[in-house]
């Protein structure tokens, strides 16, 4: 199935408020800071791995950021 350019931003624009929640949202922050995570980053890699399960930075960095911007080992 090919899906255009057009259709992908389409639903990139319905689906995004939902998924911003997950990192946005005062509550998610809280929930980050309670269970120790310290700053905006440690949270939002937390939040986009965590549907992984318990994973290492060998899994965890290649599927949550771009290849040029990879720090998830860092933060």
């Amino acid at each position: 199935m090919t899906v255009s350019p057009a259709h992908a931003r389409r639903l990139w624009r319905v689906l995004e408020p939902y998924h911003a929640v997950t990192y946005f949202a005062p509550e998610a922050h809280q929930a980050f800071k309670d269970v120790g995570l310290r700053g905006f980053w440690m949270g939002y890699f937390a939040g986009r791995a965590a549907p992984l399960g318990a994973v290492g930075p060998g899994v965890a960095d290649p599927v949550t950021v771009p290849p040029e911007t990879r720090f998830c080992k860092t933060s």
